[in-house]
């Protein structure tokens, strides 16, 4: 496994980025009250996250 501050660097900014969007997934209460079939909600998180993610660069 490779070590040094280069990939620790990256290691913190993709977590503290997935951190970020677990809690605003978290906040979205909307997400506690879905009634419609897990794949649909798989689908609807990961575009979230992906816009998400796409917006925070």
């Amino acid at each position: 496994m490779t070590s040094g501050p280069h990939v620790n660097r990256s290691h913190a900014t993709v977590r503290a980025l997935v951190e970020q969007a677990i809690a605003i997934l978290r906040s979205w209460r909307l997400l506690r009250k879905l009634r419609c079939s897990t794949t649909r909600i798989t689908s609807l998180v990961r575009a979230i996250l992906t816009l998400h993610l796409t917006s925070s660069d």
